[in-house]
């Protein structure tokens, strides 16, 4: 076992080996480092709370917060993970969002009979936050999320709000829809 004292030695620092930054750049230096950490970390909240603000522009009004208006408007909160744990669903979901639904259908056994207009003109990011958001609703793991390339793909192959009634019904007759 080596001495203390050579212990000491090797622990000692070389100064003149160490870069040394000039004091006259410090302080700019140092405040630009923080700026670039403040930009990061205040990107990343934005980004955070961006997907319930976009929810609440888009889609809150009409489905009153997520819960829906009975015989009127389906409720989403609890219904929508659940629906896109399929890649058919998912799919389907996807599709809702990007050219709509005309028709009657059942949700939660409850029937419901409106018009969910297309929100198309949305950016696929958007339309990916938005989906992702309603579906983590009330399913506090597992829940699917959805991606801008699922949203493209998607737009690729334009359907009418009646086509989307019709996959949903195909859907619903293979595994009923929450």
């Amino acid at each position: 076992m080596p001495s203390p004292s050579l212990l000491i030695i090797a622990l000692k620092c070389d100064y003149e080996a160490v870069p040394r930054i000039d004091p006259a750049i410090r302080l700019p230096l140092l405040l630009a480092i923080l700026m670039v950490i403040g930009f990061v970390v205040a990107h990343a909240w934005e980004n955070r709370a961006q997907a319930p603000r976009e929810y609440s522009n888009e889609c809150s009004i009409c489905h009153h917060g997520g819960h829906g208006q009975a015989s009127e408007i389906a409720p989403i909160f609890g219904r929508v993970g659940r629906i896109a744990m399929t890649p058919e669903g998912h799919r389907y979901i996807t599709h809702v969002l990007l050219y709509g639904l005309n028709g009657p259908i059942l949700a939660n056994g409850e029937p419901y009979n409106n018009s969910m207009p297309s929100f198309g003109r949305l950016p696929d990011s958007e339309i990916a936050r938005i989906l992702t958001f309603v579906a983590a609703q009330e399913m506090p793991t597992g829940a699917p999320a959805f991606k801008a390339a699922d949203i493209a793909e998607a737009r690729a192959h334009p359907l009418s709000p009646h086509d989307v009634l019709l996959e949903r019904q195909q859907l619903d007759q293979q595994s009923p829809l929450p």
